[in-house]
């Protein structure tokens, strides 16, 4: 049934949906960042020639159960073997909607869950279908910015214009701003979960004895609520456009076991065109900064600044779809550059095919390549201009 009278859907073949990712991939350049290195990808070269790898890259199983019109809900369980711990909760939260309205539509979300900011991710448990890795500026939304919190939106018909405004408040999300700070920005397909520790790569000599050596996406370090706002302008037209700003309130000098609050906000901007019934362009763009630490003679222990960028097109041909994307990032260290200088520039190519085996199989193939400047590459013995190559094929089932 639909409207107001919809029943309740607890379990069954409607609430449940899966996917699991074997991939093969074949990488040069450095050490990944998920092996504490400063590689950009999450698979590892070995530092000369090609290193081929098969892997389960994840699994995921999503169950969506509806209690009435107005309560539904969303639990994501994922098993990705490169994260620790391998196995983890991805999201959980209660969706609500509330009856139609003169003043449009309501609706609203309380949990575990990601911001809205990521326009890849629109796959069964936040994955990207037609690409193997999500844009840099995405993939630290995956790895970093996820919240505990609360959200609303509503959205309203002015003649043939839809305009969503939403707003949101949260906490949980204290430490954002510490992989991008101290290892920079990266393209992969990794997800935080609820308990998820990343070790990071070498540290400067004066930040060692300040961080730990591993940092967790999800800690609440000083009971500060931290909120984000976003409008989305649809157009009687094939475009829509978005803006988001997002602010975590930290105070930056909150810290426990060496694991410190980051006060971290920016702006991301986005836009999608549906060109026609089979081709898609994307594009988003994000500006901002993250501190942490105590203010010294010669400003805050870390002061960074950030920005990304990127552009996507797909297009589909019956069971086939070609998908490419060129990314741009870096990051401004703003203060003691002599003693752990965190700048970065960088851009990455990627191009994929997914061929539609079945009902519930593709085949996807993605080529990658990535070049980076990074002055702290010198912590770990390499040269701070890296470029890596990463081939991956990967067969997604799913249900």
């Amino acid at each position: 049934m639909t409207g107001t009278c919809a029943q309740a859907q607890i379990f069954g073949p409607e609430t449940l949906h899966g996917i699991a990712d074997v991939r093969v991939s074949a990488a040069d350049g450095e050490k990944s960042w998920l092996y504490g290195g400063f590689g950009k990808t999450a698979v590892s070269g070995d530092g000369g020639g090609v290193k081929v790898k098969p892997r389960l890259a994840e699994a995921a199983l999503e169950w969506k159960p509806r209690f009435s019109f107005a309560v539904s809900g969303v639990l994501a369980l994922e098993l990705q073997p490169q994260v620790h711990p391998a196995f983890d909760v991805s999201e959980a939260y209660l969706k609500l909607q509330a009856p139609p309205s003169p003043a449009g539509r309501i609706s609203g979300r309380v949990g575990y869950f990601y911001p809205p900011v990521s326009m890849e991710h629109d796959g069964t448990a936040w994955t990207t279908p037609d690409m193997l890795s999500a844009s840099a500026l995405n993939s630290w939304i995956g790895e970093e910015v996820k919240v505990v919190g609360a959200e609303g939106t509503i959205t309203h018909a002015f003649g043939r214009h839809e305009v969503s405004a939403t707003a949101a408040v949260f906490g949980w999300n204290d430490t954002s701003g510490t992989l991008l700070s101290f290892r920079g920005w990266a393209l992969h397909g990794i997800k935080a979960g609820w308990r998820t520790d990343y070790d990071l790569p070498p540290l400067s000599a004066f930040m060692a004895t300040k961080q730990a050596e591993e940092t967790y996406p999800r800690l609440e370090l000083d009971n500060r609520v931290g909120y984000y706002g976003r409008l989305e302008w649809r157009p009687p037209a094939p475009v829509s456009f978005n803006a988001l700003y997002y602010d975590n309130v930290g105070n930056r000098i909150a810290v426990e076991n060496l694991q410190w609050a980051w006060e971290t906000r920016f702006l991301n901007i986005g836009m999608r065109w549906d060109v026609d019934e089979r081709t898609k362009v994307l594009a988003q763009a994000m500006n901002g900064e993250t501190l942490m630490g105590y203010r010294m003679p010669g400003g805050i222990w870390v002061d960074v600044g950030y920005r990304a960028a990127y552009l996507l097109a797909s297009r589909g041909y019956g069971a086939h779809a070609l998908s490419g994307r060129i990314d741009w990032f870096e990051t401004n260290d703003r203060t003691f550059k002599v003693l752990d200088n965190n700048d970065e520039e960088g851009w990455a190519l990627t191009g994929a095919w997914r061929h539609h085996l079945a009902s519930h199989a593709d085949l996807v193939f993605e080529a990658q390549h990535v070049s980076s400047k990074r002055p702290s590459r010198a912590l770990a013995g390499t040269a701070p201009k890296q470029s890596q190559n990463v081939l991956q094929t990967a067969l997604r089932l799913s249900f």
